[in-house]
C-alpha cells in the first residue's frame, strides 16, 4: 500500500490533502526461523523444507489493499498461485 500526499505551495505554506491510496500488488517469499517455505500439498497450503528441484514449488504470497472492508483499518487480500486463489 503506497500513500501519495498531494501538496501545493501558496504564499510560503504547504497545503497537503489527505493521502490518496495507490493500488499496488506486493509479492513476498515467506519462511520461518527453520527456513520452511510455503507450498501447496494436496490443495492445502503447508510449510516445509524445499530443496533442489522442489524449490520451484514455493508459493509467493501476493497482497493488495482491500477497499471493500473498513478502509481505515487497512484490510488486505492475500493471494497465492499468481492470484488465482486468495484469502480476504
Amino acid at each position: 500500500l503506497a500513500l501519495l500526499f498531494l501538496c501545493t505551495e501558496a504564499e510560503g505554506f504547504a497545503l497537503c490533502h489527505a493521502p490518496a491510496l495507490q493500488t499496488k500488488v506486493f509479492q513476498y517469499r515467506i519462511w520461518d526461523v527453520n527456513q520452511k517455505s510455503l507450498y501447496l500439498r494436496n490443495d492445502q497450503l503447508v510449510a516445509g523444507h524445499l530443496q533442489g528441484a522442489n524449490a520451484a514449488l514455493e508459493e509467493k504470497v501476493f497482497w493488495v489493499p482491500n477497499r471493500a472492508f473498513e478502509p481505515t483499518r487497512l484490510p488486505v487480500i492475500l493471494g497465492i498461485q499468481n492470484g488465482t486463489r486468495c484469502l480476504a
